[in-house]
């Protein structure tokens, strides 16, 4: 099972900050062999004997609107700590990312980057060989969006240059 909560503050229709925090019950998650056996899939053991804890994991970040007048450009940044769950405690791994789009009448794009780094992680793994291993992740997120059945424009431009959706 997981949960959690955020909040976001909006300063101005220009600027909005936001925060959340998520929590992960990793020990829940079992499979069930065919024998009935309940074995943990992040340690391969029965899961009464998997060392697993929860993890929590925190994200942080800011998106400022450049609002034109036919255009919405957003620009974003954030930070985040994302631990992965492994015998005995977690992985931690931290990261950020920025991106920025472009949304005109209907349609909307967006790209993101996400870097994200891990030391000494997947321990549990190669435990018989003293194994362990440094992780840089580039991640590249892309997305185009067509609105079909809009019931009111997107956005309307007004003269201070506020936008409504």
């Amino acid at each position: 099972m997981s949960y959690g909560i955020g909040v976001a503050y909006r300063f101005s229709d220009s600027f909005t900050v936001s925060f959340d925090i998520y929590r992960t019950e990793w020990e829940d998650y079992t499979l069930t062999t065919e024998d009935g056996k309940k074995i943990s899939p992040i340690t391969g053991e029965l899961a009464d004997e998997a060392d697993i804890s929860p993890t929590h994991q925190v994200r942080t970040g800011a998106e400022y609107l450049h609002i034109a007048t036919a255009y919405v450009i957003p620009f974003r940044a954030g930070i985040f700590y994302d631990p992965a769950p492994a015998d005995g405690g977690s992985d931690d791994f931290y990261g950020f990312s920025c991106g920025t789009g472009f949304a005109k009448g209907k349609v909307l794009f967006d790209i993101a980057y996400q870097y994200r780094y891990g030391e000494d992680v997947a321990e549990y793994i190669l435990e018989e060989f003293d194994f362990s291993q440094d992780l840089r992740e580039h991640t590249i997120y892309a997305s185009i969006i067509y609105h079909f059945l809009v019931q009111q424009k997107p956005y309307q431009i007004t003269p201070a240059n506020n936008y409504h959706k």
